[in-house]
């Protein structure tokens, strides 16, 4: 009856999680591509999949390696050597030889134009290479072991193409955990199984991408007719809304293991949460660049782009004070009185993601940031709760980047509100999430309180506060 309890509940969650996320779904048919360590690799004859599994030209990725590769015109072998190896690999035959140990192949080598095709993972297993297979833009990627890439080199089995599949049509074995949905949202990949699994985690460079290994597991039928999968199919998601990820793509990588690959815009960290009752989380964020500190940035002609975002907007009212006041009206008096201020010194190029009553959403103020490839962000707010109790001054930042200047401008933000210092926090807020330079959220008071509320709208307030934010731009960018 627990048991029970606890699967409608991570069912429910999940139904929740599906509900308030809406990515887009797209397909794409681009020509095959090679690629080795990130540089492109013309093939004589196109990559190809059979039986579903990746072939590929063996030639071309073995002189490039830096084997020598001969033909055996007589017993119709490739003959493959140097790295103190010897590969022998014949034609039409399920076996191949290395260093004289015999080794199975998923699918025969073939001969097509002149060029001997063999599976992709037998290349990588052969070779010493990592491989990876992108269904969607149906590109192989090699790595060798000393290029940077962190991934674990996959153990050798049968079947498995890299990221793409590699099982035939087999039926799923019913002793394995069942992948039973997913769904991306507020930078989470939500992965819905039957039970809790142990997944492995690996990153790999030149595209990005965030591996995800599913052990002792398989599509649910209904996961299969949801995505419009067969057992050894691919599917793909794009997503939308989310700078740091491009799209999720998942597969039955292995008989035992499903994988989903997150193609990321560039390094992302990763944070692993299990419910206990299925339900994995895996939360990415940019990379840091190790301890939290950032060296203030540098332009060539002396300005910072500074971006200012007053929070809400139009129809989007935000807080309601306790007086009926709104918060999209207060954010806007005090962002326009801080670039009045900066403006007034060309050493900044100030941009307001709003000048006037107008909405847009948080991935419109994130993208003209981003665009603009800002210097600094700026979010302005005001705080409410349900307790009329709560007042004080909070700082936001998110990504490891931001912190340094999160926390040089709470202590000048204190000396403009001089209200209660609520500290330094970090939040998982889309703005300063998704925006690409150090990026803060400043929550100047609570409206909900009547002593702050009645501050925060008078003139001498707003103006104190602005001379201090600018003050904070200024140091944190080391400026006078």
């Amino acid at each position: 009856m627990q048991q029970k309890t606890k699967r409608w509940l991570t069912g429910l969650m999940f139904m929740f999680l599906l509900a308030i996320v809406f990515p887009q779904v797209g397909q794409a048919a681009p020509q095959p591509s090679l690629y080795l360590d990130g540089s492109s690799i013309k093939t004589p004859e196109p990559i190809t999949l059979k039986n579903n599994f990746v072939m590929v030209p063996i030639r071309v990725v073995s002189e490039t390696l830096g084997y020598k590769v001969d033909w055996e015109k007589n017993t119709r072998m490739v003959v493959i050597y140097g790295d103190n190896k010897r590969i022998e690999l014949k034609i039409d035959s399920k076996t191949a030889t290395i260093n004289s140990k015999e080794v199975k192949l998923d699918q025969p080598a073939y001969i097509s134009g002149g060029s001997t095709l063999v599976p992709l993972r037998f290349v990588g297993e052969s070779m010493g290479l990592t491989v990876d297979w992108d269904n969607s833009s149906k590109s192989v990627y090699l790595f060798t072991p000393d290029d940077g890439s962190t991934v674990e080199p996959t153990p050798p089995g049968t079947g498995g193409t890299g990221e793409g599949n590699g099982t035939g049509s087999e039926t799923p074995n019913a002793s394995l955990t069942k992948v039973q949905d997913f769904v991306f949202g507020e930078n989470t990949l939500h992965i819905s199984l039957e039970k809790d699994v142990e997944p492995k985690i690996s990153m790999m460079t030149a595209p990005d991408r965030v591996i995800i290994d599913l052990p002792k597991t398989t599509f649910s039928q209904e996961f299969l007719e949801k995505y419009g999968m067969t057992n050894g199919g691919q599917g793909t998601q794009l997503i939308t809304g989310y700078p740091d990820v491009q799209q999720v793509r998942f597969a039955q990588f292995e008989k035992e293991t499903v994988r989903f690959v997150i193609d990321a815009s560039y390094a992302l960290d990763v944070k692993t949460t299990k419910n206990g009752s299925g339900l994995l989380s895996f939360e990415v964020s940019t990379k840091s660049s190790g301890g939290g500190t950032t060296i203030p940035p540098t332009k060539p002609d002396g300005k910072y782009t500074v971006v200012l975002d007053a929070g809400h907007g139009a129809h989007d009212s935000g807080a309601v004070s306790v007086k009926k006041r709104t918060e999209k009206d207060f954010n806007l008096q005090q962002t326009l009185k801080i670039a009045e201020l900066m403006r007034k010194d060309d050493r900044f190029h100030v941009v307001l993601t709003r000048e006037d009553d107008t909405f847009l959403e948080l991935s419109d103020r994130v993208k003209i940031a981003n665009d603009l490839n800002a210097d600094l962000f700026v979010s302005i707010h005001g705080n409410s709760a349900d307790s009329a109790a709560a007042n004080g001054t909070e700082t936001y930042w998110y990504r490891p980047e931001s912190k340094a200047f999160a926390d040089v401008m709470h202590k000048y933000l204190l000396q403009g509100t001089q209200l209660k210092d609520r500290g330094v926090r970090q939040g998982n807020l889309h703005v300063i999430r998704n925006t690409k330079m150090p990026g803060i959220l400043l929550e100047i008071g609570f409206l909900s309180n009547t002593s702050d509320e009645a501050k925060m709208f008078d003139e001498q307030f707003q103006q104190r506060v602005a001379e201090q934010v600018f003050n904070g731009i200024k140091a944190y960018l080391g400026l006078s």
